[in-house]
């Protein structure tokens, strides 16, 4: 329902060549791309400060149990307030899962969180003073009476080899959510994903609202030309994941091995709901992943 208005909005601001359909596709550059000197660095403008500080953050979390060890999630909260102590309230919902009643299950952090303070909450999932799930994963709101900066660190412990591999996920700051929106400035962006057979590509699709989300996610290669669209439903304050996009999800669109490819994802339907993304891209060799978050084309 996005392609007529997004064709027209594409033609009057001349971004029509980024998202040529596949049917008549551009040509990939043949030889790699080089580079020239660059002019002088002038004084840039005065912008807009971006942060992940805030009062409502979105972030993944898990406690899964694989065949390469155990994955678990620590998340760091820090109150940067000078002066105000900080009520701090966490809501856990799985994936796929309805968080708007009974799903969600939600702990306060005691004491409040005084001014300059950080704490650390191990293995969140997991670990019995929180959540105490011996096998699951999903999205964790934390909400503050001030603004916060939450950070956290996914990794694998009890593997072959001692030590961790980890990865690092911000919290997602809930004004970062896009809603229905048919121009370009209503697509999330992750780029620089790869094909090949040393990599696999897992996208995740959040929904921080209290209502179901209906999200497009496209495949898209270095020129703008659109592979495939995947409509995926998320329940309220919950995520859903693609798990090895190209070899999945994507692969009936042939993919060529390369990139560096990219995903556009939106909101399908106008309800009110909103989105956030993230894709993980994981070395197949040695285990390391790294997280990818989903960034509007602008402020």
């Amino acid at each position: 329902m996005r392609t007529a208005l997004l064709l027209a909005a594409l033609l009057s601001s001349g971004f029509l060549a980024a998202v040529e359909p596949a049917s008549a596709p551009r040509p990939l550059r043949a030889e790699p791309r080089g580079a020239v000197p660059a002019p002088p660095r002038e004084a840039s403008g005065r912008t807009a400060l971006d942060s992940i500080v805030t009062n409502d953050a979105f972030l993944p979390v898990v406690h899964i149990v694989g065949a390469s060890g155990v994955y678990r999630s620590d998340v760091s909260i820090f109150n940067p307030d000078p002066s105000s102590a900080a009520v701090v309230d966490l809501y856990y919902t799985e994936a796929d899962t309805d968080g708007t009643g009974s799903g969600s299950v939600a702990l306060r952090i005691t004491p409040d969180l005084a001014p300059r303070e950080s704490v650390t909450l191990s293995d969140i999932v997991g670990n019995p003073l929180y959540y105490n799930r011996a096998s699951s994963y999903g999205l964790l709101e934390v909400r503050g009476s001030v603004p916060l900066i939450v950070t956290s660190n996914t990794y694998n412990v009890a593997g072959a080899l001692a030590g961790t591999y980890g990865q690092f996920s911000p919290g997602q700051a809930s004004r970062n959510a896009l809603g229905f929106d048919d121009s370009i400035y209503g697509d999330l962006y992750v780029t620089g994903l790869v094909n090949d057979p040393n990599h696999r590509t897992n996208a995740v699709v959040m929904n921080p609202t209290g209502t179901p989300l209906e999200a497009g996610v496209q495949l898209v290669d270095s020129v703008g030309n659109v592979y495939k669209t995947v409509l995926t439903d998320v329940p309220p304050y919950s995520l859903h994941q693609l798990n090895d996009i190209f070899y999945q999800d994507f692969a009936s669109s042939s993919p060529p091995q390369g990139g560096p490819w990219r995903l556009n994802v939106y909101v399908n339907l106008g309800n009110g709901a909103k989105v956030l993304c993230y894709a993980t891209l994981t070395d197949l060799r040695t285990g390391d992943p790294y997280l990818i978050p989903g960034q509007a084309a602008r402020p």
